[in-house]
């Protein structure tokens, strides 16, 4: 079927595939099933039905939407420092909704726009334009270093996300804010503390000098 196709899947909150033989019972929440000629499928589950699924034809992938409207890759080479600044630095969006959008950087969802947001010490509702050039390298950097350490990690478990040989991810143990509310902020010690910024909750710990986040 997809010798002259392209199949565009976006997991969104909890969508998942995995591979079975044909005689597994089929699991609840199973939506779609790909047979294959050697006796297995590939079955998509997505207990919120919150996925998506689009057909092109080869090639052409690209130029239509979702993904021509998709901003900058930070694990691509392409993710330069300069690219970054062009993207957000002079905007008047606070930071954490703007990060969260993907027409402007792709692949960073709340709970590492929060940890990169620690990291390099810059409060969720700063609005972009006020960060320093200085700032803007610091969360640069903290973006790259957050991501590479979780796909390390193979990604964060924090409901029900398992890889594709179902095996759950281990980077919520390094969390530093995310999930973390009224615990001990790692960098001044005060009691984590949760708010909202743009519909989703950062935690911040509001005496910190770091000026941090998480949700």
């Amino acid at each position: 079927m997809f010798d002259h196709y392209t199949l565009v899947s976006h997991l969104r909150m909890e969508g998942r595939y995995g591979l079975y033989r044909a005689d597994e019972e089929v699991e609840p929440h199973t939506h779609v099933i790909f047979h294959f000629t050697d006796g297995t499928e590939l079955r998509y589950k997505d207990v919120r039905q919150f996925g998506t699924m689009h057909i092109f034809n080869r090639n052409e992938d690209l130029n239509e939407l979702p993904l021509k409207k998709l901003g900058l890759e930070p694990l691509d080479e392409s993710f330069t420092l300069e690219a970054f600044r062009k993207a957000v630095g002079h905007r008047t969006t606070k930071i954490k909704p703007l990060l969260l959008n993907q027409e402007y950087i792709v692949g960073i969802g709340n709970i590492y726009v929060d940890e990169s947001l620690f990291l390099a010490g810059i409060h969720p509702e700063r609005e972009a334009n006020t960060l320093t050039a200085g700032e803007l390298a610091k969360l640069h950097q903290a973006i790259v270093t957050t991501l590479k350490e979780a796909v390390a990690a193979g990604g964060s478990s924090i409901k029900s996300y398992v890889n594709g040989q179902g095996e759950m991810g281990m980077f919520q143990q390094r969390l530093k804010m995310y999930g973390r509310k009224a615990e001990a902020c790692f960098q001044c010690g005060h009691a984590i503390e949760k708010t909202v910024v743009a519909g989703r909750g950062p935690i911040t710990a509001p005496n910190a000098s770091r000026g941090s986040v998480s949700a």
